[in-house]
């Protein structure tokens, strides 16, 4: 039995015709012998919907979900699928509903970690109403296709939000899903980002982790290969909406993809790749817009380096300089203190720099996991913030080009090794 992987983002199930077209792809990639695991993440925008159903309260929570829901069914009207599949729709969210208004009336969970699970809880419905519809249009158009609840796959540790999944255990945890696949059904079609604690409670393994999602099943139902289908052509050396030159790069080592992934390039998670890489399992990023168009492939190409200069913008940065309260250097122990609310806040540092009194961390501004982490570090430090700042990050440049790159911003911070140079802009 093959197997391969897919998984496909918020942007290709946007809407029906968008899962009109995901079906008549996958058919094609699979022919009638293939099997797959399809990974789908929440139509596009939907995560951030739940993110504002999850901020408000009374009235205004309920007209927000029902907006939601009503959404994802006027999708399967268009779809003409089946009252059994609608219903099917509804239960789901329903259940994502009341897992989080039951956190939320918990009153043995301390406030930071009932905000976070109710979180979890509220944004699953995402993913729970996405795969419903792609399951029920897939069965509707004659594939044979199962839904799976993947929080029975990946089982997590770890902070709420940013859950963590032991990929030691990924052989014995994927052993149900394999004898799945055994089965009748051609495609499993599961849900990315989600994850479940031993206390049954759901969890999230952080924004666009359903990449990282589609690697963990993709190791754990030994597939042959995970294709993640994007908006655009491949991996590209620049964002082509700040860089019109912007070109595919076709091979990219393990190496290398790992680098981009941790400096912020946006087309893969960056938990990605070290699954597939210890695995030996490809990963392809192609275009669901033109499937037979540029495409990247990371694989073990072992010292290759792309031909092109690598450019990652991050904008909507947050500067955190973190201070000893009384003043004193900060040392080992500092660090130990420091680096463990970040952990435990879920924070993902872009960039760090270290002076004799203080520490300084550039992330994607969240406020909410900063007034966490905040907290977390106690009365023995205290925290300077400066918002609105941009990083960008080129690989295998010169500096002529960064510098005509950042020739009209101010330089708060630069960081250069042999083959990076990173700048903080104001």
């Amino acid at each position: 039995m093959t197997v391969t992987a897919h998984k496909f983002g918020g942007a290709s199930v946007r809407d029906a015709e968008a899962i009109r077209r995901l079906e008549s792809l996958l058919t094609a990639q699979l022919g009638p012998d293939g099997k797959a695991i399809v990974v789908v993440s929440a139509m596009g925008k939907t995560t951030n919907a739940l993110e504002d159903i999850w901020r408000a309260t009374g009235e205004a929570r309920i007209a927000l979900w029902d907006r939601c829901v009503n959404k994802h069914l006027r999708v399967a009207e268009d779809l003409k699928l089946p009252g059994a599949t609608r219903q099917k729709l509804q239960d789901r969210m329903q259940a994502c509903w009341a897992e989080a208004h039951r956190i939320e009336s918990d009153s043995f969970l301390a406030a930071s970690e009932k905000a976070a699970a109710s979180y979890d809880a509220f944004v699953a419905a995402g993913e729970l109403a996405s795969t419903t519809l792609v399951e029920g249009w897939l069965q509707a158009s004659g594939v044979a296709t199962t839904w799976w609840d993947v929080r029975d796959t990946l089982e997590t540790s770890g902070p709420h939000r940013f859950a963590r999944v032991d990929e030691a255990q990924l052989n014995e945890l994927g052993t149900p899903l394999r004898e799945m696949l055994n089965g009748s059904p051609q495609v499993v079609v599961t849900q990315g980002f989600l994850g479940r604690h031993a206390n049954g409670r759901t969890t999230t393994l952080g924004r666009e982790g359903s990449d990282y999602s589609a690697a963990l099943l993709a190791v754990a139902c030994s597939a042959t290969s995970v294709t993640i289908w994007k908006d655009v052509p491949g991996m590209m050396n620049a964002d082509p909406k700040r860089h019109p030159d912007a070109v595919t790069v076709p091979q990219v080592d393990h190496a290398e993809a790992l680098e981009l992934s941790y400096y912020g390039a946006s087309v893969i998670h960056p938990r990605t790749v070290k699954p597939l890489q210890q695995a030996g399992i490809p990963l392809h990023v192609k275009s669901f817009l033109d499937p037979q168009g540029p495409s990247t492939s990371i694989d073990a190409y072992p010292g290759l380096v792309p031909e092109v200069p690598m450019y990652i913008w991050r904008d909507d940065q947050s500067w955190m300089e973190v201070y000893t309260a009384d003043g004193s250097f900060l040392v080992e122990d500092h660090l130990t203190a420091l680096f463990g609310a970040l952990d435990r806040a879920g924070i993902h540092v872009r960039l760090m720099h270290q002076s004799a009194t203080h520490f300084g961390l550039l992330i994607d501004r969240d406020d909410d996991l900063m007034a966490n982490f905040t907290g977390l570090l106690g009365p023995g430090f205290w925290v300077d913030s400066t918002h609105g700042l941009t990083l960008l990050t080129v690989r295998h440049g010169d500096e002529e080009t960064l510098a005509r790159l950042t020739a009209s911003r101010t330089v708060k911070l630069e960081q250069r090794t042999a083959s990076t140079w990173r700048r903080v802009l104001e």
